[in-house]
């Protein structure tokens, strides 16, 4: 699919639908506890029914919450300002430049060949520079020949650090590295975590493994 179309068209009707789908199973969820926590029995009065009251001043309750928080200024409602969204680019962005076939140039390279200012490409593009090379390290008991110390690139992690089995060919006359991932999948890797050997503060006990 089109990256733009996706972007432009599929990706809001798929949120559109996806917040109907859970608004729609919140209601059935509450009505269906509404009606096992009151049994209105043979009554046909609909002013006699407890539940309805109940449903009805639940709900002014949270419409009277959410307008009072929607009110407060920026800076006073603490957690409920932090951006949930996952990644960093806009539904209307631009898609991200296709890779040039100049990136492919020259004879190929080896791992060894990667240092400081070379381009990570994934398949949907560029995804990281090179800022250093790190040595060989064991992380949660695998052994791994050496990880790249990277910048991410159009809205990927801020810092990566991607091991060398994920490069699987290397252009040294572009300066160019190209990963075996189809795209920005940094994060379900654990590339955006340092590796135990470079962590940041105090080393983690055996049992929190």
């Amino acid at each position: 699919m089109n990256e733009r179309l996706r972007q432009q068209l599929f990706d809001p009707f798929a949120m559109a639908l996806a917040v109907v789908g859970v608004t729609v199973a919140l209601i059935v969820a509450m009505g269906e506890s509404l009606l096992a926590l009151f049994q209105p029995g043979d009554t046909k009065d609909r002013l006699d029914r407890p539940e309805l009251w109940y449903a009805l001043v639940l709900s002014l309750a949270v419409i009277g919450v959410a307008g009072f928080l929607a009110t407060r200024p920026k800076g006073t409602t603490g957690p409920l300002e932090r951006e949930v969204v996952i990644g960093s680019r806009s539904f209307f962005e631009e898609p991200l430049p296709p890779i040039s076939v100049r990136v492919r140039t020259g004879p190929t390279g080896t791992v060894e060949d990667v240092q400081s200012g070379y381009t990570l490409y994934a398949q949907n593009g560029a995804l990281a520079e090179v800022l250093g090379v790190l040595p060989g390290a064991t992380d949660f008991g695998k052994r791994f020949a050496g990880f790249y110390y990277a910048k991410g690139l159009f809205g990927a992690s801020e810092e990566l650090w991607i091991p060398f089995e994920a490069v699987m060919t290397v252009y040294p006359e572009t300066q160019s590295a190209f990963l075996a991932i189809k795209g920005d999948e940094t994060e379900h890797f654990g590339w955006n975590v340092p590796p135990e050997s470079v962590r940041r503060g105090p080393a983690r006990r055996h049992d929190e493994l």
